[in-house]
């Protein structure tokens, strides 16, 4: 989740709330966990997600809710 909000922030352009963003990317119901884990990270690892194969199909760039950059 925390590389696809980094990706999200640099195509806005400008920085996001981490709580918020997973909020958002939750209730779009856009993500499903893979099952894994990252490895090599200290700390816990942080889950796995890819998008759900609907998603990919379905979901035009206008209905994704991405923040603009002002």
């Amino acid at each position: 989740m925390l590389q696809l909000q980094h990706t999200v922030e640099a195509l806005a352009g400008r920085g996001l709330h981490k709580q918020n963003f997973r909020r958002l990317i939750e209730q779009q119901n856009l993500v499903e966990e893979t099952g894994g884990v990252a490895l090599g990270g200290a700390g816990r690892p942080a889950k796995l997600f890819r998008f759900k194969g609907d998603v990919v199909i379905e979901r035009a760039i206008a209905g994704t809710k991405l923040p603009l950059a002002r």
